[in-house]
Order: C-alpha cells, then sequence, then structure tokens
C-alpha cells in the first residue's frame, strides 16, 4: 500500500508542467496619472487668491508669471519640464529654474478654498517652493483655451472668479 501511495505521487508529479508561472506584472493605469479626479497628463494651473502668480504646469513645460500689479503684463520663469512623483494624496515636481535654483511643485488633493468675491474653489492645494521662497495657493485643471474664461468641470466657478478679479486691475 504504501509503495501504491509513492508510485501515486510520482506519477502526479511527472504529470505536473515544468514551466515556471510567470511574476505578476503591474499594469499602467488606463486613467493615466491622477490626483483624486485631476488627471496629471492635463495641462494644470494654480493661483493664489490675490491672484499676483499664476502657475502652468503642463506635460513639457512649467511656467510661472508674476504680476506686478495693474495693467501688468506680468514677470514669467520657466522652469525645466519634469514628471512628477505621485505617492499616498500629493504629486510633486523637483525642478530647477534657468538660474539652477531649486524648486518644488507640490499639489496635494485636497479641496482648496480661495478667500474673495465670490469664494473660489478648486480640487487641489498648491505649495510653489523656489529656493526659500513659499508661494500657496489652489490648483485644477487649466480651461482649455488657457484663459480663465473657460468652462471645465470642478474650474468653471474658479475660472470666471478669477478672470473677473483679473479684469478688476
Amino acid at each position: 500500500m504504501r509503495a501504491l501511495a509513492i508510485v501515486a505521487l510520482l506519477m502526479l508529479a511527472a504529470c505536473g508542467s515544468t514551466e515556471k508561472a510567470e511574476e505578476p506584472k503591474a499594469a499602467p493605469s488606463p486613467r493615466g496619472a491622477h490626483l483624486g479626479d485631476v488627471s496629471l497628463n492635463k495641462p494644470l494651473r494654480a493661483t493664489d487668491n490675490a491672484l499676483t502668480w499664476s502657475l502652468e504646469v503642463a506635460p513639457g513645460s512649467i511656467t510661472l508669471t508674476r504680476f506686478a500689479g495693474r495693467g501688468s503684463e506680468g514677470d514669467v520663469s520657466q522652469f525645466y519640464p519634469v514628471s512628477p512623483q505621485v505617492r499616498d494624496d500629493k504629486a510633486v515636481w523637483q525642478t530647477k529654474d534657468t538660474l539652477g535654483q531649486p524648486v518644488t511643485i507640490t499639489f496635494t488633493n485636497a479641496r482648496c478654498t480661495e478667500g474673495g468675491e465670490p469664494v473660489i474653489e478648486r480640487p487641489l492645494t498648491a505649495e510653489l517652493k523656489i529656493a526659500d521662497k513659499v508661494f500657496h495657493g489652489c490648483a485644477g485643471v487649466r480651461p482649455v483655451d488657457g484663459l480663465n474664461s473657460a468652462s471645465d468641470a470642478g474650474n468653471a466657478s474658479a475660472d470666471k472668479a478669477a478672470d473677473d478679479a483679473g479684469n478688476a486691475h
């Protein structure tokens, strides 16, 4: 009986495949990189509540515009384009400006409210560090036309308010 059990085990072992099972591979998300409901593959815009600066982050370009006041064209700075590192509820871009100063852009998946009239809500909070200077604001998907007048889900009321505030200057 014992011999029969050993023969049965040997026969079962012989029936098994010699192929090794492949390690499961993580498939890329069909949605692409996201922070909450916001796609990081689309152009994004961050601003402060006083509209003294605007940061445009898009695949292949990162641009900061600082506004000096009424009727000002603004001072434009380019940063080297990099992809964000996405962890937990944050997306972080580590880059440099054209002078070599370190730049860190952090968008956090937390609704952001900008004071003012009317109150503006955006889906993300933003922090921009250039060397030792820190800027705080709110962020979301940039409107298709690049202006504040376009309607985009999650940004429509914010863009209209930003456009109205910009026209008041």
